[in-house]
């Protein structure tokens, strides 16, 4: 992917910075961040290669729920979802993370998911997410993704505090291209099926099923497997509407797989 740079306009403003670039990102990555159930790992990882193909210097900043550093604890990263996607009307997420940008002094977080619209300070980013107890954490930008504890007995992860690159199996498998190209199939899955989402039909309950939880999305159309709620009835009832969107994931995966490797390169 050739990423234009040329077009910035760097004010004298040091905020114009940050507005400018947030703005010279956006077109690489529509509509990933408009999925907001998931994947954002992967969303940061991609614009963080387009920020190293660019020369931009920058890190990532994590955010940890208390139900991923606490064993005690059940409590996730809570926030509405705004396009009714979720069962709940909710988006629950273990941690988050986006981008940190530092310049002139300055730094705001570029998180796309939260606000498509600008950057985001510091403390507007954590007020966002409404919580009294979190655990931030600023790491250099080529680490992709974090290791998780195993609890004996129970189902839960904690937050390790190690993180690793994407290198090894991960780049191997794709997890990147796989995760952006979910984030697109949904998205097109809502906007083309939206009457659903936002009235109660016969069809609004098993949507929202498969859509307002990335893992159930994931299940159908990245791994073709089946767990507790996706089950063989489940899909056997939708396998016309499955069969259409698989194809579309294959050409969206096709797609990001190209995007990727010429970052890569």
């Amino acid at each position: 992917m050739k990423f234009e740079t040329q077009n910035w306009t760097l004010e004298e403003k040091e905020t114009s910075y940050f507005v400018n670039l947030f703005e010279a990102i956006r077109p690489s990555i529509e509509p990933i961040y408009k999925y907001k159930q998931g994947n954002c790992h992967n969303l940061a990882h991609f614009i963080s290669l387009i920020l190293t193909k660019a020369g931009v210097t920058h890190q990532k900043i994590w955010i940890f729920a208390p139900s991923r550093i606490d064993i005690a604890s059940k409590i996730p990263i809570s926030v509405p979802d705004v396009n009714q996607i979720s069962p709940t009307g909710m988006l629950n997420w273990g941690y988050h993370v986006a981008l940190w940008i530092e310049y002139n002094k300055q730094a705001f977080v570029f998180d796309f998911m939260v606000d498509e619209k600008k950057p985001l300070t510091l403390s507007e980013w954590l007020n966002t997410f409404g919580l009294n107890t979190y655990k931030i954490d600023i790491q250099d930008s080529d680490k992709y993704l974090f290791y998780g504890l195993k609890l004996p007995n129970k189902k839960k992860t904690l937050f390790s505090g190690n993180y690793f690159s994407y290198e090894g199996l991960c780049r191997e498998q794709g997890w990147i291209a796989k995760g952006l190209a979910v984030n697109e199939t949904a998205f097109e899955f809502f906007s083309r099926e939206k009457e659903h989402f936002l009235n109660t039909t016969d069809k609004s309950e098993d949507y929202r099923l498969l859509a307002g939880k990335v893992i159930n999305f994931e299940c159908v159309f990245r791994d073709f497997s089946v767990n507790k709620r996706m089950t063989q009835n489940f899909q056997k009832k939708h396998q016309t509407l499955i069969d259409q969107y698989r194809k579309i994931y294959a050409n969206n995966l096709h797609k990001w797989q190209v995007r990727l490797e010429q970052l890569l390169a």
